[in-house]
């Protein structure tokens, strides 16, 4: 459970409500830790929860010299570490005005490489998130297999956002042949008729075929972590706790059922 998904509460709110309800591991994203960040990173390693990932913006500084793209990234990748984390996703930045995509890729791919090589060196991956057409400020890759062409020329893994590839064709055969690429999922609904930006539901709630897609992915061989990010007017108005339990037991009892 990535704790996006309790958007306005502290570290220390997060810590008790995970603690009091069993959930062993967390997702970290950087907006999180405040100006607080060693009695923040301080309690999280004191709690005993596992910190699965963590999740950072990014900005046009990806998208000019392999210097800029390290100095915006490595503030989180030594977070990552400071958190004894392996795994830090994080979303491109949008692209400068009227940049074509494939531009947008190859500037990346031409600039990445000393970021990389650093979160090597710290014992962290590098990975992207497929963002949301819709939100295409923060984010330029959306497609499983944009992701995968741009992952395979750079050497970023992928972090799977299933609310924004669901309704891709072909999903079976682009998890099999970028398996290798895949070092998360990231599991939210979505109901049709919805607004498309930052509406993501309760598992179940919504018009996803989400069963449908974690099967793909298992049959695919995929053996990593399924984590929840839930966020918008519905959880908002539902409350953390709520939608936070009903998502554990909805994704728990699939897991359990399946002997995953």
């Amino acid at each position: 459970m990535t704790t996006i998904s309790s958007w306005n509460w502290s570290v220390e709110q997060d810590i008790a409500f995970f603690k009091s309800e069993g959930i062993a591991a967390m997702g970290v994203p950087t907006t999180k830790i405040t100006g607080r960040r060693d009695e923040e990173v301080a309690a999280i390693a004191a709690s005993g929860l596992t910190v699965t990932s963590v999740s950072a913006g990014a900005d046009n500084g990806l998208l000019e010299t392999e210097q800029g793209a390290l100095a915006t990234l490595k503030p989180s990748i030594d977070l990552t570490r400071s958190m004894g984390a392996s795994s830090l996703y994080f979303l491109t930045g949008a692209t400068p005005l009227r940049m074509a995509t494939d531009e947008a890729f190859a500037a990346l791919a031409r600039c990445i490489s000393a970021a990389l090589a650093y979160a090597k060196e710290q014992g962290v991956r590098l990975s992207i998130e497929n963002n949301s057409v819709s939100s295409r400020e923060i984010g330029f890759v959306h497609t499983v297999a944009g992701a995968a062409r741009l992952c395979r020329e750079t050497g970023l893994g992928i972090c799977l956002e299933l609310q924004n590839c669901w309704y891709e064709d072909d999903l079976p055969r682009l998890f099999r042949d970028n398996m290798d690429l895949i070092t998360m999922v990231q599991v939210s609904d979505f109901l049709i008729g919805d607004p498309l930006k930052f509406h993501r539901r309760v598992p179940g709630d919504g018009s996803m075929p989400l069963e449908w897609l974690m099967g793909q992915l298992l049959d695919a061989g995929y053996d990593g972590i399924f984590e929840i990010e839930v966020l918008g007017p519905a959880i908002e108005e539902e409350g953390y706790e709520s939608a936070i339990r009903r998502s554990v037991g909805w994704l728990d009892e699939r897991l359990t059922r399946w002997g995953v």
